[in-house]
């Protein structure tokens, strides 16, 4: 019985390119199973599975890939943003209700996630609630502009 690796030499010289190469065309850009791609490359499944699992061509290997390569990125997210954080500088607004007091009191919110995301690497999982403040302090400049009672104006014309 043939090794793998012979195996790989025969599939190599016949499609005149690496091995990686051609798993990668034919898991990836293709998208066949282990069983339609050993058929077309003419080895045993087993050896196809074991190359795809070589290469990380596996749906679930790719996407566990990706997903620790974004999180390598986004660690680097608010690293800027952090340094020139103060979160123990005095509020402005502290002693009222307003709408002031709420905008810094959300401003301060997303500065905390932000220098929490860059103290953690990207890590901790309170950052999740980064969005919900983003989104609020969205929400209040289009009220300030006028803008969101315009959108309220135009749903009630139908």
């Amino acid at each position: 019985m043939m090794k793998y690796m012979q195996y790989k030499g025969v599939v190599e010289r016949e499609y005149k390119k690496s091995l990686r190469k051609i798993m990668y065309e034919i898991c990836v850009i293709e998208g066949l199973n282990a069983s339609l791609g050993a058929k077309k490359l003419g080895v045993a499944k087993e050896i196809f599975v074991f190359w795809r699992n070589f290469y990380r061509l596996d749906k679930n290997q790719q996407l566990f890939d990706h997903t620790v390569a974004n999180m390598d990125q986004m660690k680097f997210l608010y690293l800027n943003e952090a340094t020139g954080i103060d979160l123990t500088r005095p509020l402005e607004h502290e002693d009222e209700q307003s709408l002031e007091g709420f905008e810094e009191l959300l401003e301060r919110m997303i500065e905390y996630y932000k220098y929490v995301h860059a103290e953690s690497n990207g890590l901790a999982v309170e950052t999740g609630n980064l969005p919900l403040y983003e989104c609020a302090q969205q929400l209040l400049e289009e009220y300030k502009t006028g803008s969101l009672l315009a959108k309220v104006e135009k749903q009630k014309k139908g």
